[in-house]
């Protein structure tokens, strides 16, 4: 991820860690936009 600069690794049981973040704040913004990224390639899948 560009902005913030930060590298997240996904994993297929859904967890995920996100390194390189300078603030607790970038790490939220990053996880928000891969969330934003998934749902828009509609990727994301939700249990019922």
């Amino acid at each position: 991820m560009l902005d913030p600069k930060t590298v997240i690794l996904l994993f297929a049981s859904g967890k995920l860690v996100c390194t390189g973040a300078k603030k607790e704040s970038d790490v939220y913004r990053s996880v928000h936009n891969l969330h934003s990224l998934l749902e828009e390639k509609n990727l994301m899948i939700y249990d019922q």
